[in-house]
């Protein structure tokens, strides 16, 4: 299974507007596939809040996977302001062994 971070970060002031924007419906849906792992809001760093979102995928689908996290979160980017960031994570000790191949 492969893991996808998702970190956005948004304006305090416009938090309204996110929760507003995240409670709507029609925002574009997960495929059954893609599972959300973890979720957290960091501290306020540059003037920003920041979220860090994992999700965990098949390793067949992860181009599927980030696309779908990319329309979902484009959808949170209509707020000003807000960015975010799609980072595919390797297991530390594995990127490791990867290099010493080499």
């Amino acid at each position: 299974m492969a893991k996808i971070m998702m970190v956005a970060k948004y304006p305090p002031h416009k938090l309204d507007e996110l929760v507003k924007t995240y409670m709507r419906t029609d925002k574009p849906v997960y495929p059954d596939f893609l599972k959300k792992v973890e979720h957290w809001a960091a501290q306020v760093t540059d003037e920003k809040h920041k979220t860090y979102a994992v999700y965990e995928c098949p390793d067949d689908k992860i181009i599927e996977s980030m696309a779908a996290l990319t329309k979902r979160f484009s959808f949170y980017a209509s707020v000003e302001g807000y960015t975010f960031q799609c980072e595919l994570l390797a297991n530390a000790e594995d990127a490791i062994k990867e290099y010493l191949k080499k």
